[in-house]
């Protein structure tokens, strides 16, 4: 229960008078507030509202029967019972005077915890009460409760813990009262009252103690009580056939009625006195009305913008206010209404009957508190500047439809005429509405392309006459002679025309056209396009001319030059523009579908709407004036707007603007916490998919708030946000800033209202330690490939070299070996040849020729074995034991006397090089050759041997042997040196065992 302090010595203590006024005469003064409407339609979750409240963030709470809402301005949410809030049925709310919320129910009180969106409850009722507990006020820092059984308890409203608890001798309530108790709406030096069971008690909360108590009253409505004064209680008391406001006097014991209604059809329990913008409000059934100090009097009655009654059908229950001065009227059944406290001094004219307010001509008569309204269908409607409906000509005299009126102008002697399409007269209505007659338009056109259009436009007015235009075509009014003309300009239909300086300005098609006022005689055209169609024309006082076209407001010169255009681009909020007029400060003022803005002298915009108090938002063609005195009069589909310019500005507002939901990959974010307090969101990479909603809490309907936003780091300007949408971003991994701004109009250059810090990580493979660390990696395996490739190919070369090396290894080799064994031979036969020649001694030519004949043998063999080794790559160990064998047999039948054998065998599975192999033989053959050459043996034995790891040749005879260190020290050893040469090259092991006399033994371990 909000403490309400005002009816003071100021307000209340001159109280008299009469309570109620009920038929509003047409004289009634009324006030017209923005009104919304919100019921089970919008999400109320009931049309029956029990109590209501604001928070800090200016959130209205609503209590039902069954639950508890939230309200943002836009949703309403459900608040479910949770930790802290044990109990959401019947609850009560109490705003303490620090801005803390409490709610009382069933089991106690709790607060709620706004900087966490969470609740936590501090009071616990007693076991044995069924009910919550009853706020009866604060005073004095001190939160005074009302519990079942009759107590007074005390509350710290710093530190929520309880101070006293008292009896004070008031009833309990649960069992006893037929309604619960009814607390006054205020407290007045220290003083609170209370009505129970239709009995008044008058508490001192400061000395805790019961004052007075009343007899029973007869007939006292349980819904409502206010003090007057710390000794008086104004009531609501009903009879049979009236309702009267009441008052007590508690220290007189009186009981006295202060003012009685004056309506017997009408029966309501209810009426609600409350101050606001320094007003005394006073509520009766659904009417609201500001009350004289007396409150015999309704200064005014407070209306919405159609100027109905305020609460629509239902009576107002309680009136709340919020933390910007907006007015909630809470209704019995019907939800509740909440007014706009900053309100446009916009003003109305129309009628209840909404589809005859279709306005496409519009006259101000404020000399005779007047305002003419021609209408499409519904004829010409009069209105009083007090915005009552005063006449309606709906059907021309002798007809017997209605009619349409287009333009209307006033003569000098202060009659109307009246344009009506379609007709080829123009209709005179006296000053008095007494007589309405036709004027027959003189005309040379044929019949069937006579005769006033849709469109119509005033164009020039003087002492003797007036010009208007329909369409295609022109008519002068000779108010002198009281006729009209009619003139055709063009054979396209038109919408508008602009007369300036003896010169008419017209749009067809594609062309500006150029006439001369006086004789109508086409002047020239200008092309103009590009433009949708020019509905409508304005000078300013520097006399530039404008057009309002389907694309924008075009600034022209007087030959038809553009100087400027303006469209969305440049913030209009729409560019189809149906009307224009500049006001008494050269700003210009324009009508268009959505609604009336006005374009300010840097091209800034400021726009009213329907929901500012305009007819609506869509407006009529060429349809507005200005008065005498300034005002504006803009007429549209649902009846006339009009007001002051210079009452019109933006005004100074603080807006605070809420974060009311962030959704993270479509999952609400934040639930433990407030998310109005986020100001900055950290987020993995797959959580990047991010919907915001916010909302402006200020003077004004949230809804009548221009909200802008953009994305730092994805968006280059501001994105407008129409109709509060949910704005969504999928975000790559990065930082950014989400800004939002709200105001009265866009601004390209607003500054952020608020922001959050968002940063999206990337995946660990998109982290700058793994690229980098991945960098290196693929640097070092570029580096390691590139080494191996370089390795390879500098194997492959060296291979090559190898390759070269050996084959120039294995080219000396043959060439030394060829040059060791067949060029020995080869000179032995020579020399042995040159011998032969100069021997003449048988014996020793027969020896000559045997060494030839050895020699030839050796050099046989050695091809022989050379041309073997080639043959393959690699040999098998039996392969050169058959080939030793094979060179052993011959030997046999060449040396008969001595005994050659070949004993043992190779090793299965053992391969040797051919080089190797090759070694291996002519080791075998030299050993064997140099035996049958020096040693004269009888036996030549060739042993084979082998394990698992060695293989062993022996080559032994029984000759005379030789010393090696004499032979080597002769240098006669050079088939010894071959033998060890060959041997070292293949990695064979050699022994040689000889001594004089006893033969010897070559053996090689391969």
């Amino acid at each position: 229960m909000k403490i309400i302090t005002y009816i003071t010595r100021s307000i209340l203590l001159p109280l008299t008078g009469v309570f109620f006024c009920v038929v509003i005469a047409n004289c009634q003064k009324i006030q017209r507030y923005n009104s919304f409407s919100y019921n089970v339609n919008e999400g109320l979750l009931q049309s029956n509202v029990l109590d209501m409240a604001f928070d800090q963030n200016n959130f209205c709470w609503l209590g039902f029967a069954n639950g508890i809402q939230k309200f943002d301005g836009k949703n309403f949410v459900s608040i479910p019972v949770q930790p802290g809030l044990p109990d959401d049925k019947w609850v009560n709310f109490f705003q303490c005077s620090n801005g803390d919320l409490l709610i009382s129910h069933s089991q106690g009180i709790s607060k709620y915890e706004i900087s966490g969106n969470r609740f936590t409850q501090f009071y616990y009722n007693n076991t044995t009460e069924k009910m919550g507990v009853i706020f009866m006020g604060e005073d004095g820092g001190i939160i005074y409760l009302y519990t079942e059984s009759g107590n007074i308890v005390g509350i710290d409203h710093h530190t929520l813990k309880i101070i006293k608890v008292m009896s004070i001798g008031l009833p309990g309530f649960f069992s006893e009262a037929v309604f619960k108790p009814r607390i006054s709406d205020n407290i007045i030096h220290h003083k609170v009252a209370i009505l129970l069971n239709s009995v008044f008690y008058l508490c001192d909360l400061q000395q805790w103690k019961l004052l007075y108590k009343s007899t029973p009253i007869v007939g006292v409505s349980p819904f409502f009580l206010t003090l007057k004064s710390d000794q008086e209680v104004l009531y609501y008391k009903f009879g049979i056939k009236n309702m009267d406001l009441g008052l007590y006097n508690f220290t007189s014991k009186t009981d006295s009625i202060i003012s009685e209604s004056r309506n017997e059809t009408v029966r309501s329990f209810r009426s609600v006195i409350y101050p606001w913008q320094g007003k005394t409000l006073m509520s009766y059934y659904n009417n609201l009305y500001e009350k004289d100090s007396s409150f015999k009097i309704s200064n005014s009655e407070l209306v919405n913008f159609q100027n109905q009654p305020i609460a629509g059908n239902s009576t107002i229950a309680r009136i709340k206010e919020d933390i910007y001065g907006n007015l909630y009227l809470v209704t019995i059944n019907g939800g509740f209404k909440k007014i706009i406290a900053n309100n446009y001094p916009i003003k109305y004219y129309g009628t209840e009957n909404t589809a005859g307010n279709y306005v496409i001509s519009v006259l101000p008569d404020k000399k005779n508190n007047r305002v003419l309204a021609g209408t499409y269908g519904n004829g010409l409607l009069v209105f009083d500047t007090l915005q009552h409906l005063i006449k309606h000509f709906k059907i021309l005299p002798g007809e017997n439809h209605s009619f349409s009126a287009n333009a209307i102008v006033k003569n000098d002697i202060g009659d109307y005429l009246v344009f009506v399409c379609g007709s080829r007269s123009v209709w005179k209505l006296s000053s008095d509405f007494s007589k309405m007659e036709p004027i027959k338009i003189s005309t040379s056109l044929p019949e069937n392309k006579s005769g006033i259009g849709y469109f119509g436009n005033f164009l020039f007015q003087d002492k003797q006459g007036a010009v208007v235009q329909s369409q295609s075509k022109v008519y002068r009014a000779n108010f002198t002679v009281n006729s009209v003309t009619e003139h055709a300009i063009t054979s396209a239909s038109t919408m508008s025309g602009f007369f300036r300086n003896g010169i008419l300005i017209t749009h067809s098609d594609d062309e500006l056209i150029f006439f001369d006022a006086a004789t109508l005689k086409e002047l020239r055209r200008v092309s103009f396009k590009n433009t949708g169609g020019v509905r409508c024309f304005a000078k300013d006082a520097a006399n530039n001319i404008y057009l309002g076209s389907n694309k924008g407001i075009f600034k022209i010169d007087s030959e038809g030059k553009i100087l400027s255009h303006l469209g969305k681009e440049d913030g209009l909020p729409d560019e189809c523009i149906y009307a224009m007029s500049f006001d008494d400060n050269d700003f210009l003022w324009c009508s268009t579908n959505k609604g009336v803005y006005k374009v300010n002298k840097d091209n800034s915009i400021l726009q009213l709407k329907k929901d500012d108090g305009l007819q609506e938002n869509e407006f009529n063609t060429n349809v507005v004036a200005k008065s005498e005195d300034g005002e504006l009069f803009f007429g549209g589909v649902n009846g006339i707007s009009s007001f002051f310019p210079a009452a019109i500005s933006s005004p100074e507002e603080k807006i605070n603007l809420l974060l009311t939901g962030i959704k993270i990959n479509n999952k609400e974010a934040f639930t433990d916490t407030a998310v109005w307090n986020i100001l900055k969101i950290d987020l993995p990479h797959n959580q990047n998919s991010l919907a915001f909603d916010f909302i402006a809490m200020a003077n004004n309907n949230p809804g009548l708030y221009t909200y802008q936003y953009k994305m730092d780091g994805i968006d280059q300007q501001w994105i407008q946000n129409k109709d509060l949408q949910t704005v969504r971003y999928f975000l790559p991994p990065g930082n950014y800033v989400f800004k939002i701004a709200a105001s009265r109009f866009f601004n390209k250059d607003a500054k952020a209202m608020k922001e959050i810090q968002i940063s999206i990580h990337p995946p660990f493979f998109k982290t700058w330690w793994f690229i980098a660390g991945l960098g290196i990696l693929l640097v070092s395996a570029l580096a390691y490939f590139i080494n191996q490739y370089n390795r390879r190919k500098y194997q492959k070369k060296l291979a090559e070299l190898e390759g070269e090396h050996k084959i120039r290894l294995e080219r000396e080799r043959i060439s030394r070996d060829l040059h060791d064994s067949i060029g020995a031979y080869a000179n032995a036969v020579l020399y042995n040849t040159e011998l032969l020649e100069n021997e003449t001694g048988s014996k020793l030519r027969e020896g000559l020729m045997r060494d030839l004949k050895f020699a030839s043998k050796d050099i046989i063999t050695s091809l022989r074995e050379t041309i073997w080794a080639f043959r393959k790559d690699n040999y098998a160990a039996d392969d050169c034991l058959l080939r030793i064998r094979n060179f052993i047999q011959p030997f046999t039948r060449y040396y008969p006397h001595i005994n050659f054998k070949v004993e043992g065998t190779a090793p299965a599975n053992r391969t040797l090089h051919y080089t190797s192999a090759l070694n291996l033989v002519r080791i075998v053959q030299e050993a064997v050759t140099n035996a049958i050459k020096h040693a004269e043996p009888e036996n030549i034995r060739i042993i084979s041997n082998f394990n698992d790891e060695q293989w062993e040749l022996m080559v032994t005879d029984d000759g005379k042997g030789f010393d090696d260190e004499s032979l080597q020290q002769a240098e006669q050893g050079n088939g010894l040196n071959n033998m060890k040469r060959r041997a070292f090259d293949s990695n064979f092991y050699l022994t040689i065992q000889s001594s004089q006399g006893a033969g010897t033994s070559i053996i090689t371990r391969i």
